[in-house]
Formats: structure tokens, sequence, C-alpha cells
């Protein structure tokens, strides 16, 4: 009896074949890896209300999470860290009260400010302790009046500061005329002012004007009975003036 034929080298064996075929089965079944992402709800909220920022296809094998505020992880000030195993928030050195973090991840901010926009990061950590990141965005407008478009607010404001100058000046007016109406009456009811040297004349209605220095007043005498002496004569009553009467 002739040996065992020995396989040739190089050969294929069947077995080789079957440990190919698993890789590939097994590379196959391996879950796609999904990178998460960061959503803002509402995606610009206005000042004063509530903002969520949600993580998006974050993996069930995460046991914390770490949000920072800016661009990236590294380098950024950390808001708070959620601890899965214990679920409490841990505060950062960045966090104002205002921030709580959910056990999806999802990070939510309460009464938001125009100084809380920017950007945001969380950190995830798996079983394996492996690190991942993803960057969302906070969008914070002024609030302005609700249904009005900023240009109608405008126009509202400057027609009220135009109406109250209107106001304004018709009061000033109306002061100004009634200043004026009282200062006229109080003019009118003055007493006329005296000529120097003419004092104000309070001739009676009543009073007889007084004779001029040259003005002759008959004087008369009238002689009672016989042998008085006087300045009358055998002719009847004299008439002397005052002009007479200051020269005797």
């Amino acid at each position: 009896m002739g040996p065992p034929s020995a396989a040739p080298h190089g050969g294929h064996r069947p077995w080789q074949g079957f440990l190919i075929t698993a890789s590939l089965l097994t590379f196959w079944d391996l879950p796609p890896t999904v990178q998460f992402t960061i959503e803002a709800l509402p995606s610009s909220a206005a000042e004063g209300k509530d903002v969520l920022l949600r993580a998006c296809n974050i993996s069930e094998t995460i046991q914390a999470y770490y949000w920072h505020k800016g661009k990236t992880a590294e380098g950024s000030p950390l808001i708070a860290g959620y601890l899965i195993d214990v679920q409490v928030n841990i505060p950062g050195t960045a966090y104002s009260g205002r921030e709580t973090i959910y056990s999806n991840g999802s990070l939510l901010f309460q009464n938001v400010t125009l100084e809380d926009a920017g950007s945001y990061t969380l950190r995830t950590i798996n079983a394996k302790y492996d690190s991942d990141q993803a960057t969302g965005q906070l969008h914070v407008h002024q609030n302005n009046v609700p249904g009005l478009p900023v240009g109608a607010v405008a126009g509202i404001v400057t027609g009220v500061l135009v109406g109250v100058a209107l106001v304004a000046a018709l009061v000033c007016f109306l002061l100004l005329a009634r200043t004026g109406s009282i200062r006229r009456d109080l003019r009118e009811q003055r007493p006329p002012a005296s000529t120097p040297g003419h004092g104000p004349s309070h001739r009676s209605a009543f009073s007889a004007p007084l004779p001029g220095p040259r003005t002759a007043t008959p004087l008369y005498e009238v002689s009672v009975g016989h042998g008085c002496s006087g300045p009358t004569g055998p002719k009847g009553p004299r008439i002397y003036s005052q002009q007479h009467l200051a020269e005797l």
C-alpha cells in the first residue's frame, strides 16, 4: 500500500472558506456608527422664553453627559454634567441655575437672555470610556410686540411721540394766550399817569371855576340910614372891584 497522498502546498482548504464567510457576515452585522446631533427647539427663541437643546441619535451605551459653552469641549467652560447611574446634575463653572440636563442628554434653558446666544457642545462618555461630542447653536432675539413687525412698532412709537409734542405745543400756546389777556386787562384797569406839574383833577361836578386874577368881582355896599360914613356917595352905592380893594 502506498503512502497517503499529501495535500499540495498552496492548495485551498475547505475550512478557510468558512472562516472568510463568517468574517464577512460578522462585519455586515455590525450596527453602523451614527454621529449624534444637537437641535435647538425653537431654532430662534425670544428673550425670556425657554429653549431645549435636544440631543438626537444618542447611543444607549452612554454613561455620562457633559455640556460646555463653546464650539468644542476642550477649553470651554463646563455648564453641567449628568451621570446616568445616579441621575443627578453636577453644576459646572458656567452654571447659572437655569440649565437642566435630562437623561437623554438634552439641555433645557429657562428664561433665556441675549447673552445666552452662541455655541454649545455636548460631550458623551460610553461604557468603554470612549468620548464623542457634537455642537449646536442657540439663537435669541429681542422680545417684540407679538404679531407686529419691527417697522410697525417703530411707526407706532414715532406717532405717539409726535402726538405728545403737538399736545405740549397746544398747551403752551393756550398758556401764553391766557397770560397775554391777563396782562392786557391789567393795563386797561390801571389809572392814567398824571402829567408832571399837573396833578390829577379833583374838581367836583358841582364846584364852580375859580376866577382869574384879573376878573373883576363887583362888591356892593349899601348905606343904611343917613350920617353913616362909608364909601357910599349921594348917588347910591359904589361898586369896587378886587383890584380897587387891593389898591386901597
